[in-house]
């Protein structure tokens, strides 16, 4: 069996990637996927309508934002997607002016509203750190079919290469599953971001999609220009010289 790591064909990947996707993150289940990548209603349909609506926002996310690059790991064998990830190529500060951006998803209730509190919180670390040009791994998966097998370190060799082509600082978002891969290349850990998004008036839209996603943790990771930390010598720019 060959790993083969491929930019996408974003003209015919989409539903393939999308499908990859929902299979990677259901097994094992996690919760906070239902923020992203929501399925509105039970059985095999809904699921079905989930996964479509999952790959034309994604192929939408990636015409519209030009920071957004795809790349996939490849069984070139049976040409199945082993995994894949979506990167920010930040080439300047993307908290500077951020684009507007509503979340389609989600029925305009007060789902929405909760989806919307927990998307700024799960990006405020990031903003409060990374205002200047960086590399950011959005989403990144791979099928467990092919887990254990080098795909994630494919991946993750693709983002650190090109953030040290560019000179720049490497940020990611870690799930518990992902972490002990980020630790083993050298990435720092900066914050432990518990996602609790609140109101003081829940009706049972918002107790409804509470009780389904409940607070999930993401941990801010971060690796220097260069990937070289050293406790105590290597500066940390959020924090100055």
């Amino acid at each position: 069996m060959t790993l083969e790591l491929q930019e996408i064909n974003p003209d015919v990947d989409f539903p393939l990637l999308a499908r990859c996707l929902f299979e990677s993150y259901e097994d094992p289940p996690q919760k906070f996927f239902h923020v992203f990548f929501p399925i509105h209603g039970m059985g095999d349909d809904a699921r079905e309508d989930a996964i479509k609506e999952a790959a034309d926002r994604l192929k939408l996310w990636h015409t519209h934002d030009p920071s957004s690059y795809w790349n996939k790991v490849v069984d070139t064998k049976t040409g199945r997607i082993a995994g894949a990830a979506l990167w920010n190529i930040h080439k300047e500060n993307p908290f500077a002016n951020p684009p507007a951006s509503e979340v389609t998803w989600f029925p305009n209730d007060s789902s929405r509203s909760f989806v919307e509190k927990a998307l700024v919180n799960h990006s405020r670390p990031r903003s409060e750190v990374a205002q200047r040009p960086h590399v950011y791994l959005f989403i990144i998966f791979t099928h467990p079919d092919y887990r254990r097998m080098g795909v994630g370190q494919q991946l993750m060799d693709w983002g650190m290469k090109k953030a040290d082509e560019m000179g720049v600082e490497f940020f990611l978002d870690s799930t518990p599953y992902g972490r002990p891969l980020y630790e083993a290349n050298g990435f720092v850990y900066i914050e432990e971001n518990i996602n609790i998004p609140t109101t003081d008036t829940p009706d049972e839209k918002w107790k409804e999609i509470e009780e389904k996603v409940g607070p999930f943790t993401f941990w801010l990771m971060w690796r220097p220009v260069g990937g070289r930390y050293e406790e105590g010598k290597t500066v940390k720019p959020w924090e100055g010289k």
